[in-house]
């Protein structure tokens, strides 16, 4: 168990390490700490080429998923002859007073539903329940494929 999460912390650092310099291919992040600069120390990494591969088979996985795992928020379930009208109402309710929110009306059977926010973290997403709570006391979260961030 340990394992794991030290090496999800390592892998995770490594793809921040890679996206905040700009590197196209996130292995190249092993190449570059294995660089010598001039009067700096070296870093020797021995490993194996699955673990190098780790980075790019991660972000190959978000890619066919055509997302990242994140969280939404509902704010409106229901099912029956007027749930569509009452579910695009409460959907365009919400737009007229949270136009920058990302917000969605969808039907999985029985119900429609609407969802608001692309949040990455829970705690982002509970942040944001919190703003709203006045005007969607029910609101809930739940976790969700996101669009990649912008």
């Amino acid at each position: 168990m340990v394992n794991k999460v030290l090496f999800s912390g390592l892998l995770l650092f490594l793809l921040l390490m890679t996206e905040t310099t700009g590197a196209q291919n996130p292995s190249d992040i092993f190449s570059r700490l294995q660089t010598a600069t001039p009067g700096q120390g070296t870093i020797q990494i021995r490993q194996d080429n699955e673990i190098r591969d780790m980075p790019n088979l991660h972000l190959a996985q978000q890619k066919k998923i055509n997302g990242i795992y994140g969280y939404k928020i509902s704010i409106y379930r229901g099912s029956g002859q007027q749930t569509r009208k009452d579910a695009e109402l409460t959907r365009s309710k919400f737009l007229s007073k949270y136009e920058s929110v990302h917000c969605e009306l969808q039907f999985e059977y029985p119900n429609w539903k609407v969802y608001v926010g692309t949040f990455r973290t829970k705690s982002e997403a509970l942040q944001f329940r919190e703003k709203i709570s006045n005007d969607y006391p029910d609101a809930f979260i739940r976790e969700d494929i996101v669009a990649f961030p912008d």
